[in-house]
């Protein structure tokens, strides 16, 4: 898609599909040029490809399990810039599903507006990092790789965060895998009057553990935090403030 190439629907669904019917070979990538705009109004959004996908201009007022769900079952989700917010979905009950192998924010952090967030990476390698402009529920961020990886999970909002309890739903936030695998885990809900609640797990191997409020971080019953051999450090009133 270029800068000319904006997609508009008031209530109808936009799928967007790269490989359509498949083949012998695994070629197909998904391309948004930055600028570019899909705006899918009430209906979802669903874009799929083997290769990467850059993201930019997603926006719906879709309120389901299924408004936005983005799938590269052999590449990388990347963020192609900071010329608009690249997934708007922030209608109550709106769920965001991202689904790679080789990272999630590559180029810079996925850019969002958005109220639920399921971020899965399955590779050996590769970040999964978000950048939220307000409120956000973590349903589920994992590097799912049952062998020894290095990516990390980086999640940052301008608003509350909550790492949803099991009881709605949430599975955690949980590096996978084997001890050795390296990656972190930072988790911040930065400015004054934003804060932390970790209702879910929270767990690493041997990579550090990060959880900031820019108020409070408070932990449920079932928000436990776990590390085999990384630092774990818990900031409240994080930056500091006024307050």
């Amino acid at each position: 898609f270029t800068t000319a190439g904006d997609v508009t629907s008031t209530t109808g669904n936009v799928t967007v599909t790269g490989n359509y019917l498949g083949g012998v070979d695994t070629v197909g990538a998904i391309t948004l040029d930055a600028g570019t705009t899909i705006n899918a109004g009430s209906g979802t959004i669903t874009m799929a490809a083997p290769e990467d996908i850059t993201l930019t201009g997603l926006s719906t007022t879709n309120t389901t399990t299924s408004a936005v769900s983005i799938t590269s079952t052999a590449g990388k989700l990347i963020d192609a810039g900071d010329a608009a917010t690249d997934i708007v979905a922030n209608g109550v009950g709106a769920r965001t599903t991202l689904s790679a192998v080789t990272g999630i924010g590559t180029a810079g952090a996925i850019d969002t507006q958005i109220a639920n967030l399921v971020a899965t990476n399955s590779g050996t390698a590769g970040n999964i990092e978000i950048n939220e402009t307000d409120a956000l529920v973590i349903r589920n961020a994992a590097q799912t790789n049952a062998g020894t990886s290095t990516g990390n999970i980086d999640i940052t909002a301008a608003g509350a965060v909550t790492v949803e309890a099991t009881g709605t739903g949430g599975t955690g936030v949980t590096i996978d895998g084997l001890a050795a695998s390296a990656g972190s885990i930072t988790l911040a809900a930065t400015g004054t009057g934003n804060s932390l609640s970790v209702a879910h797990s929270v767990t690493s191997k041997a990579g550090a553990i990060t959880l900031r409020g820019g108020d409070n971080v408070s932990f449920t019953t079932a928000g436990d935090v776990t590390s085999t051999t990384g630092n774990v450090t818990v900031t409240g009133n994080y930056l500091g403030g006024v307050d």
